[in-house]
């Protein structure tokens, strides 16, 4: 499930609802299912049981919503990784945050794919070092290193926003061999995607590790995530890290007007 075994989860109401969400759609599924049993026969975790995860990324200084922060919801307190209840407590994450070291990671990711030399010189990296890489992977690490800094893991956010980052460099990188470049629109989508799917799978990981079919959990969670990602609003013209915080930001912001919308 990619959480921190020793986090048990923030004790707000967007986190509760959110494990309690994650604990129906488990509960509908087969105890057992069939080996030839159709995926399209198996209930799907649906966007909106997502909406909840939104509302656990702090709004963006001066926008709307800011009770939908984990603060808001009565799950604001310490970041640490450490076990202990969740009253009062969990992880408190920034849209913000999470949005500055994946734009990052992005547009290094996306000036690699480009050939564009003088941004990943900015970012202390060196293209043709890069490109004489044999493996992705690695040049995806390096990126990950450059965007994120050191990377203690003292936090649930330290544990979390590398993740995202090397997510991002990994698929934009890796696409390099088929041919075609993501637009810059379609990584700021699966960069939001991402970030929610990691904030769920953290928050959620002791409810589906503790269920018969937890295992099925962070596909459906990913998933899910990707669909909820395409039902934001976002308008990209660049592939800037700042263009690409800004539509992150942004399209964050829209999907809690979703949530709020529903509720």
């Amino acid at each position: 499930m990619g959480t921190v075994k020793s986090y048990s989860g923030s004790g707000g109401k967007p986190a509760k609802d959110l494990r309690e969400s994650l604990t129906d759609w488990l509960d509908r599924l087969p105890k057992e299912s069939p080996p030839d049993q159709q995926d399209q026969d198996r209930p799907k975790l649906t966007p909106e049981a997502l909406l909840n995860g939104v509302q656990l990324l702090r709004a963006r200084s001066g926008g709307r919503g800011g009770a939908d922060g984990p603060a808001g919801g009565g799950g604001g307190g310490g970041n640490g990784v450490g076990g202990g209840g969740r009253s009062g407590g969990g992880a408190v994450r920034s849209a913000a945050a999470s949005a500055g070291s994946a734009a990052r990671a992005a547009a290094a990711a996306y000036a690699f794919r480009t050939g564009n030399a003088a941004v990943l010189e900015g970012m202390g990296l060196n293209y043709d070092e890069l490109a004489a890489l044999a493996s992705p992977t690695e040049v995806a690490r390096r990126i990950v290193d450059a965007a994120c800094g050191p990377i203690t893991n003292s936090t649930i956010v330290d544990h979390e926003q590398p993740l995202v980052a090397a997510d991002i460099a990994e698929w934009v990188v890796g696409e390099r061999q088929s041919g075609d470049t993501p637009t810059p629109e379609e990584i700021a989508r699966r960069t939001i995607a991402t970030i929610i799917a990691e904030a769920v799978l953290v928050e959620t990981g002791e409810t589906a590790d503790q269920h018969d079919q937890g295992e099925l959990a962070e596909s459906e969670i990913r998933d899910a995530a990707e669909a909820l990602a395409g039902r934001a609003t976002l308008s990209i013209s660049g592939a800037t890290e700042a263009e690409f915080t800004e539509a992150i930001e942004s399209g964050i912001d829209t999907l809690r007007k979703i949530k709020r919308a529903a509720s």
